[in-house]
């Protein structure tokens, strides 16, 4: 299924994850293994993180490219992934 940016990233990485527990997330992680849980997704989308296009990029990559720190970013994901725990 393609997504609305057409990049068919997402079909070629279908089946692979490296998602740890909800809420220990990594900067060495994959915005989009990370972004398969509804509410890191939101939180990704809310710091400006492209999941889709951006998925191939680690988490610390994706903050950077946003301008946001990393700490940020992962304690954003943290507090998403309790707020649904």
């Amino acid at each position: 299924m393609a997504h609305a940016c057409g990049c068919h990233h997402h079909e070629a990485s279908a089946g692979t994850t490296s998602v740890t527990a909800a809420g220990a997330y990594r900067a060495d992680q994959k915005v989009e293994d990370v972004a398969r849980s509804p509410a890191a997704l939101e939180a990704l989308k809310a710091m400006g993180i492209n999941h889709c296009c951006g998925g191939h990029l680690s988490l610390a990559e994706a903050a950077a490219a946003a301008g946001v720190s990393v700490e940020t970013l992962l304690d954003e994901l943290r507090r998403a992934a309790a707020a649904t725990a």
